[in-house]
């Protein structure tokens, strides 16, 4: 049940503040609202006050702002009279201003999230730069980084810890880096130059940290929870075989689901002992294949930055437009052909599934993937699609250039068009979520 009250969060969260976007800009220029719905119809029940049904509908994924004026999803020319309440008797530059409110509040949403995270959560550091594992096939083993390189620079930007490298990498992505490496007793530099990033999968850093193995979260419900595991144990041993950092617990737990483990662990120098067993896991590789895994349920031990409100605002924000940047560069990727829309794209049943593992993390975690996905959503909002806000936005532009409004069968002709495109999108998502599940 968990999966399903958290899908319905998250999309009641996602939605409201969407459709909140619009209302307000609509209200502020003078629109009439007729209907503001959580979900779609059927209407469950709600409360009208001045003009506006508010309600809650039947379906769930999704809802909408019903503006007078406006030729929507929903078909309806009964509206179109003309009156000065109407969304179509509005100038212009308020019709985009109404329009973009939706996509607007989204990253707003995400900016208040993510620096709240910041303020009462703290930055997560990853300390050390040290190399501790390098992909065979990844781009940087091409490129002639090694286990054990320790990285002081990108392209001369000073590197202080794991989340330096990993904000540097992906901010440089598409441009050629120089990293500088401490390598034994030597200073090294290893350049990824343009052709190797356009040759190989190169956006993926396919390089993680040499860290020890020591216990962060544990998440409730896992083979982890169900013993005396504690944030801080260093884990000495499993099954008798040596762990001298999180790649090497790691690769064993992987390798023995459902097979009882002897864990040896060190609690401030305190030897203890627990038995756990690796719940089986189905997990899809970069190549779409699909391997049974073993997990135990803990996370990384890193220490915590809390800021203060003011440069958690800022940092927050700075935060809102690395990962959007990160989403429309994805968008690029998708649209090149860099990367198949099997690996991408995600739909319903997969947004379930994250939003159950993610509320079995914590809320702070279901909170910061509500952020993730409001960047995405303003993002899909804003491509010229009809029927999305971009759709509309591009049509309100035509006419503004055309100096005269589209005919309302053309309109409604678009909208079809749109809705039938939006359709065939969820229907393929969907079935892509399938293969990848099953």
């Amino acid at each position: 049940m968990i999966y399903i009250f958290s899908i319905i969060f998250v999309l009641s969260v996602l939605v409201f503040f969407h459709e909140l976007g619009h209302f307000a800009l609509a209200k502020l220029f003078g629109v009439r609202v007729e209907r503001f719905s959580i979900g779609f119809p059927p209407r469950l029940f709600g409360k009208k006050w001045g003009d506006t049904d508010y309600c809650i509908s039947a379906i769930p994924f999704g809802g909408y702002v019903k503006m007078s004026g406006v030729i929507d999803e929903s078909m309806d020319t009964s509206t179109l009279t003309g009156a000065p309440y109407e969304f179509a008797s509005k100038t212009w530059w308020q019709k985009v201003l109404i329009l973009i409110g939706g996509v607007t509040m989204n990253l707003i949403l995400a900016w208040v999230i993510l620096s709240g995270l910041l303020n009462q959560e703290g930055e997560p550091i990853i300390p050390g730069t040290t190399i501790g594992y390098v992909a065979e096939d990844g781009v940087l083993a091409k490129a002639g980084i090694q286990k054990y390189d320790k990285i002081l620079k990108i392209n001369d930007q000073p590197v202080a810890s794991w989340n330096d490298i990993r904000d540097a990498y992906i901010s440089n992505l598409g441009s050629p880096m120089t990293f500088t490496v401490k390598r034994g007793d030597q200073t090294a530099e290893v350049t990824l130059t343009r052709e190797l990033m356009q040759a190989q999968n190169a956006d993926q850093l396919s390089i993680a940290p040499l860290l020890p193995a020591k216990v962060g979260e544990v998440i409730p419900g896992t083979p982890a929870s169900k013993t005396d595991l504690q944030r801080g144990d260093l884990i000495v041993s499993i099954g008798g075989q040596a762990v001298k950092s999180w790649d090497d617990m790691t690769r064993i737990i992987r390798q023995n689901p459902g097979k009882p483990l002897e864990f040896i662990i060190d609690r401030s120098g305190q030897k203890l002992t627990y038995t756990i067993t690796p719940e089986s896991s189905d997990e899809i590789d970069e190549k779409g294949a699909s391997h049974i895994v073993g997990k135990i349920g803990i996370g990384l031990y890193y220490e915590k930055k809390s800021l203060p409100l003011i440069p958690a605002f800022k940092e927050g924000f700075k935060k809102t437009l690395f990962y959007t940047t990160l989403n429309v560069k994805a968008l690029g990727w998708l649209v090149t052909g860099k990367k198949s829309a099997r690996e991408m794209l995600g739909g319903p049943i997969m947004i379930t599934k994250m939003a159950g593992d993610f509320a079995k993390s914590g809320f702070a975690s279901l909170m910061e993937l509500i952020a993730h996905l409001s960047i995405m959503l303003a993002i899909i909002n804003i491509l010229p699609i009809p029927a999305l806000d971009g759709g509309h936005i591009t049509i309100v532009l035509i006419e503004q250039i055309r100096r005269k409004p589209l005919t309302t069968k053309m309109k409604l002709r678009i909208q079809q068009w749109g809705m039938g495109i939006l359709l065939f999108l969820m229907m393929f998502v969907i079935y892509n979520d399938i293969i990848r599940l099953f």
